[in-house]
């Protein structure tokens, strides 16, 4: 019945909800003396918006000893661009908090990727807040 009620929209009904193409797995992760590249699969920019957001997968766990100050980079095809936080400071293996799903915002027009959401973790200790603060003076 659901097939025949839908047969006069431009997509199937049966897909909706079930394919992502929002979402790209990691295919390996390369640790260099430099860097650390999360390698996406081929062709991982085509058809994509010129600016916009999407998710990437973090499959494989950076190899524990990885030194926490090399700064990531997202790879596809031999070409690699440096993931950054805000005020264009590059991502490090510390601001990365494991495996799991991270939302990264891509500007095709500039080639900056810049992490978004998804585990990042500062590498300097935040400021103690004022609530804090107080409830050590009682």
């Amino acid at each position: 019945m659901w097939p025949d009620f839908f047969t006069g929209f431009p997509f199937l009904f049966p897909t909706l909800g079930r394919i992502n193409n929002n979402t790209l797995p990691t295919v390996g992760v390369t640790v260099g003396t430099e860097n650390v590249t999360l390698e996406l699969p081929n062709h991982a920019f085509r058809n994509r918006d010129y600016v916009g957001s999407f998710y990437v997968n973090l499959r494989q766990p950076i190899p524990a000893g990885t030194a926490t100050t090399l700064p990531v980079l997202i790879g596809t095809n031999g070409d690699t661009r440096p993931l950054m936080a805000y005020n264009n400071e590059p991502i490090t293996v510390a601001n990365l908090a494991g495996t799991g799903i991270y939302e990264i915002h891509y500007n095709k027009y500039t080639n900056e990727l810049f992490l978004v959401n998804g585990g990042y973790r500062p590498t300097a200790t935040p400021a103690a807040t004022a609530e804090a603060a107080s409830s050590k003076n009682k």
